[in-house]
């Protein structure tokens, strides 16, 4: 790789606040981008219509399934279904028939499939697998009753499989009904200590997530219930997810985990997702006393993550997708023939950090980097001030690596998706030491006055490198800092498809180290 001398000397101001204004950038993206679709290329989105949550991650009968909430009709929210796709990797899905379809019953209302889990009943605890050797795949679901856009009640419900492609509804449903408006998303488990299921659900407005057990998926009891005043109670909580993990630095220690949606680390109208470290027993999870509210990702993009049920006896990681979209403009962004995708699968772990408290860290899955094509470029050591061209590298589906040494500058990073003045940018900040990606320049950003914006999230004062690596793919910009830990997601909506790459520093020399580039191969169609 060749990196051309500085083609610019670059102030702040010049960095993070081109002239060009938001009109102009709605002029040129209406100029530009009318062939545009902005569908990525390996991050998973439906063949067209809208998704938002992942439902069911599940491996089963040799293969990973994806459920999603979907509307077969149209590419805005409404008749809720679930959409299904199947994998051998978790990165180039195949996608099936719809699995489960919103239906009307008779009486002017209509039921949808809202989000909820997919578990393999290994043992057939259910029953439901009448053939010897047959394995139930069993989902369980919100069911929301529907009255002319108006919730009626939210309750939970089961459908099952023999295939794991065609499902049939439970005829004694619904399992747990607390005849409430907002009362959803289950996930369940298989909780080998206690040996029965194990389901996590919420009551989104009352920041309260219940813990309910059953030995054959049909008949439930209530455990406990947890909320309290701890979290970021800024947002309803949806979407939950409660799992064991080992502290990587701490041998021997393992820890429980729940995940839920809710509100936005640093913006308080928007949604993210955060998380509680501490103790279940098979009845009731404590706490640990750390420093909550805890972010999994600090951009606005990541959202309703889940983990994967089911995995491999040999495969012990935990690995979450999200939906990579936000709802304060889900139902606007400028996709044409699709509206929302999901994140790349992500490993999850646990560590102690350097003031002894657990934090989780999440990191693209080894099976991302077979997705990776010629390597465009690769440098050992490079300083830059002003501005340096990555002249070799193009295009909009890409795995960026490189380490940022910390210096006098302010700020320094990367411009990635850069046409004349638009560009999304990713940087060190040395002021406030965070990392921070800006999108107030990205592209077409009119469909939303809450779309541009600058986010951030703290970095480590006991560093002085700091690792990044980028996945760029189309309208996707994934930021993971020093292998997970810190972690930015965020939509963007470029203006053209002819763009560059630029490495800056603002007043003085950064050295960038172990610089590579890969051009990403697809893995959707």
């Amino acid at each position: 790789m060749k990196i051309i001398k500085s083609i610019l000397t670059i102030t702040l101001a010049s960095v993070l606040y081109p002239v060009a204004g938001i009109a102009d950038v709605n002029a040129q993206s209406h100029d530009s981008t009318e062939a545009m679709t902005y569908r990525p290329v390996y991050h998973f989105s439906p063949p067209q219509n809208w998704t938002n949550d992942p439902n069911g991650l599940v491996f089963y009968d040799g293969k990973y399934h994806i459920f999603y909430q979907y509307n077969p009709e149209g590419d805005t929210w409404g008749h809720m279904s679930w959409g299904h796709a199947t994998s051998q990797d978790m990165m180039k899905w195949e996608h099936e028939p719809v699995a489960l379809q919103d239906y009307p019953n008779g009486d002017g209302t209509s039921t949808m499939f809202f989000s909820g889990t997919a578990v393999a009943d290994k043992n057939n605890t259910s029953g439901l697998a009448k053939k010897a050797g047959k394995i139930p795949l069993v989902a369980i679901y919100t069911a929301h009753i529907d009255s002319a856009g108006r919730g009626i009640s939210q309750s939970q419900s089961m459908a099952y499989s023999i295939d794991g492609k065609s499902f049939t509804r439970y005829e004694h449903n619904p399992l747990i009904d607390l005849h409430t408006t907002d009362f959803r998303d289950p996930k369940v488990f298989w909780h080998e200590e206690s040996k029965r299921w194990i389901m996590i659900v919420a009551q989104p407005l009352d920041h309260r997530l219940q813990f309910y057990a059953s030995p054959d998926l049909k008949k439930w009891s209530l455990l406990s219930e947890f909320g309290d005043k701890l979290g970021d109670k800024s947002k309803i909580w949806e979407c939950p997810d409660v799992f064991e993990l080992p502290v990587e630095n701490e041998n021997g220690t393992r820890k429980w985990v729940v995940t839920l949606s809710g509100g936005h680390p640093q913006q308080k109208g928007n949604f993210g997702m955060q998380y509680f470290v501490g103790h279940f027993d098979g009845k009731t999870f404590t706490a640990d006393p750390l420093s909550y509210p805890l972010y999994i990702d600090y951009g606005k993009d990541f959202y309703a993550g889940i983990i994967f049920n089911n995995l491999p006896d040999n495969d012990q990681r935990k690995i979450m997708i999200g939906w990579e979209n936000s709802w304060e403009y889900a139902a606007a962004t400028p996709t044409k023939g699709f509206r929302g995708q999901m994140s790349v699968p992500r490993e999850l772990s646990l560590y102690k950090n350097e003031k002894g408290e657990y934090r989780l860290r999440s990191f693209p899955v080894k099976e991302v980097s077979n997705y990776r094509g010629n390597i465009l470029a690769t440098q050992n050591s490079v300083a830059v001030t002003g501005s340096k061209l990555l002249n070799s590298v193009g295009g909009k589906a890409l795995d960026i690596s490189f380490v940022i040494k910390r210096s006098a500058a302010e700020q320094a990073g990367i411009k990635l998706l850069k046409h004349g003045e638009y560009q999304t940018l990713v940087y060190y900040n040395k002021i406030d030491n965070t990392l921070k990606i800006d999108r107030t320049k990205s592209g077409n950003v009119s469909f939303s006055p809450k779309f541009p914006s600058v986010e951030s999230v703290p970095l480590s004062d006991d560093v002085s490198d700091i690792a990044i690596r980028i996945l760029v793919d189309h309208n996707s910009v994934e930021v993971f800092a020093n292998e997970g830990k810190q972690v930015l997601t965020e939509l963007v909506f470029p203006v053209s498809d002819k763009v560059t790459y630029e490495l800056f520093s603002t007043d003085v020399a950064t050295t960038f180290k172990n610089l590579n580039v890969w051009e990403m191969k697809a893995a959707m169609e």
